[in-house]
């Protein structure tokens, strides 16, 4: 009997503040990765003035810009989920493992956007990166609302972090399709990213249908391991 109830120990869920710990110390980490390159700008660049090293690398300066943006607002809303998650399954912990590995790769797709005068490739890895990070955080979020004993008693998840993350994948892969096609573009095609709102409401109805209504956690341990 006792060897039989090791396997449920080990998949029962566990506290998730360590983990929650360690992902902000991965994402820190990561934004601060996102300077080096305009760092080592500044040593290469010799006697140059302020205005003229901003001028010079502006293209550099842009793109740390918008990642740095991009990182703070993925992890604003990895933080929202998991000021409310008390617990994770391993599975939980195998997403958010992805979902750091997405984190810190976007300082070398940031430093290759900037190379080769923008080339179609690297448009490609740049936005294919980006929505690596909410498509893998949709799934975290749907995995916490179907294990609702994760969540901290008394508290709920709801749809719209959900609905955000994939209304910001639809609209990154229609930028991407926009890059593709018509190569001149370049990142310019990222301005639809603006939509996502937009998208976000017309998907909240279906989003919320196919993934059911939220279910309040009542205290109880989940042995689903996922």
């Amino acid at each position: 009997m006792e060897q039989q109830s090791q396997p449920r120990l080990a998949e029962a869920p566990r506290s998730a503040e360590r983990m929650v710990f360690f992902t902000d110390a991965v994402v820190a980490i990561a934004m601060t990765l996102l300077i080096l390159p305009l760092m080592e700008s500044v040593s290469e660049g010799g006697g140059l003035s302020a205005a003229s090293w901003a001028a010079e690398h502006a293209d550099q300066l842009l793109a740390f810009l918008i990642s740095f943006a991009l990182v703070g607002t993925f992890w604003r809303w990895h933080h929202a989920l998991y000021e409310r998650v008390e617990r994770y399954t391993p599975a939980l912990m195998r997403w958010n493992f992805l979902w750091m590995l997405a984190i810190v790769w976007l300082p070398v797709a940031t430093a290759l956007s900037t190379s080769d005068g923008g080339d179609a490739s690297n448009v490609v890895v740049y936005v294919a990166s980006i929505a690596a990070i909410p498509l893998v955080s949709a799934v975290i979020h749907l995995h916490v609302l179907r294990h609702p004993a994760l969540v901290r008693e008394g508290m709920d998840v709801d749809h719209r972090g959900l609905v955000a993350n994939v209304a910001l994948v639809l609209v990154l892969g229609v930028a991407l399709a926009i890059a593709l096609a018509v190569p001149a573009i370049g990142y310019l095609a990222l301005l639809i990213t603006f939509g996502t709102r937009f998208v976000g409401m017309a998907l909240r109805r279906p989003i919320e249908r196919l993934a059911g209504p939220p279910r309040r956690a009542r205290g109880a341990a989940d042995s689903d391991a996922g």
